[in-house]
């Protein structure tokens, strides 16, 4: 067990390095420190090589947490320098800032082994800061002075500001009212995706799971490796997709933090015995937004999924939007606000979402509750599914093009729709 997952870290130290955007270059051997003494007047006491910066760079890119025994500190001005492209894994103190910072960044255990570098042998703030930290009363200080020119010039991945250590953010208990007691953050969820993009076969210690509709947003774009498993199909599905071993890792994710089923999929996981689960709450959005490669579901990698552009026919009564299934967004609020009757709108969120707010006049009905009744739909006014983001309305729509292809009156709305508890509604 321990060779294998020796092999899965190396493994995910190389899809690190090209997930994030880089690759390592010729290495050559570190020239002898020698320092300026007319820039480094009072350079620190106990120096380091590159030799001895990059186990301690890789161990912390493989970790899920940051590390607690090393922490690895930029000492240059935070927007100018480290935000544009720093050492994995660092974390800013500008010396500039010490006195303010240091009791908000450094780690309570003195103990804990505080790594400075700054601009190169030229620089000075790396080794102003160690002299600081030491008295502070940290016990192991270390300066890498060649610092960030020799990480570079040696052809090492950097790390922008998208790259740093993310806090898990805010969740909307109104969007999401049941929580799951257990979140993770994309720092935890890169080196799996990293480690499954190498392996030949799924990894057997953790599975990554779209808990989103399959075809309108799993199949268009998903966090590699992530197979799927649409929480509104999870009881019919989760024996054939789920692992076999309770002990398996499940990672889930949907559409960021106002999406609950995620969430829901994971209290219904840790009901059937699994015992290591996780969410990832910003989910998709946020994997997105930092600019990470997507698979599609044929397995291609790019960077956002296309827009397949359709026309209404001429039967069609409603206006179409641009993606196939969707109604103009305008059109629809036009709708709503002149001539609702016209249309049977269906809200596809659970009960409680419906609770805090939904338009006036609309029915609810989860996916489920549809598919159930899906033999008393009728032709007689034009369907249109609604949530709060567009992905359970959508997996809505593509239920009935599958199993009642002869309603040809069928929308959905593809947007992210908040609701008031007057009724009152809004489109972005």
């Amino acid at each position: 067990m321990r060779k294998h997952v020796h092999i899965m870290h190396i493994m995910a130290a190389v899809a690190l390095l090209i997930l994030l955007g880089g690759c390592a270059g010729t290495q050559g051997k570190t020239a002898a420190i020698q320092l300026d003494p007319a820039k480094v007047p009072n350079p620190y006491h106990t120096l380091v090589d590159i030799e001895y910066v990059k186990p301690l760079v890789m161990e912390a890119m493989l970790s899920t947490t940051p590390p607690r025994d090393v922490m690895i500190i930029d000492s240059r001005p935070k927007k100018p320098r480290y935000d544009k492209g720093h050492i994995p894994t660092a974390v800013s103190l500008p010396d500039g800032h010490f006195d303010k910072l240091a009791a908000e960044v450094l780690p309570a255990d003195k103990s804990t082994e505080l790594l400075f570098y700054c601009g190169g042998l030229h620089c000075p703030l790396s080794h102003q800061s160690a002299w600081k930290a030491e008295e502070l009363g940290y016990t192991n200080v270390k300066v890498f002075p060649a610092g960030d020119p020799q990480w570079v010039e040696q052809g090492y991945v950097v790390w922008t500001d998208r790259d740093a250590r993310h806090p898990l953010p805010t969740l909307d208990t109104a969007k999401v009212p049941e929580p799951f007691h257990t979140l993770i953050t994309i720092d935890q969820v890169r080196p799996y995706v990293a480690a499954g993009m190498l392996s030949a076969t799924p990894l057997d210690e953790v599975m990554i799971i779209d808990s989103r509709p399959r075809k309108p947003r799993y199949d268009k774009g998903h966090i590699p490796t992530a197979v799927s498993l649409p929480d509104s199909q999870f009881e019919k599905m989760a024996a054939e997709v789920l692992p076999e071993n309770k002990d398996t890792k499940l990672i889930f994710y949907c559409g960021g933090t106002h999406c609950p089923l995620s969430h829901q999929s994971a209290w219904k996981a840790e009901e059937m015995g699994y015992t290591n689960v996780a969410v990832f709450p910003a989910g998709d959005p946020q994997w997105v937004e930092q600019g990470y490669t997507i698979w599609t579901a044929d397995g291609s990698e790019q960077a956002a999924a296309e827009t397949k552009e359709v026309e209404a026919g001429p039967e069609k009564s409603l206006k179409a939007g641009p993606a196939e299934g969707t109604i103009d967004l305008d059109f629809f609020v036009e709708l709503v606000n002149t001539n609702l009757d016209s249309i049977r709108l269906i809200d596809v969120r659970s009960p409680a979402e419906f609770e805090t707010g939904h338009i006036p006049g609309a029915e609810n009905m989860t996916v489920d509750v549809l598919e159930e009744k899906l033999d008393a739909f009728t032709a007689e006014k034009p369907l249109v599914f609604i949530c709060s983001t567009g992905a359970r309305s959508g997996e809505a729509f593509y239920m009935f093009m599958a199993m009642r292809p002869e309603l040809k009156e069928v929308y959905y709305v593809d947007a992210t729709v908040e609701y008031g508890s007057d009724g009152a509604f809004s489109i972005n």
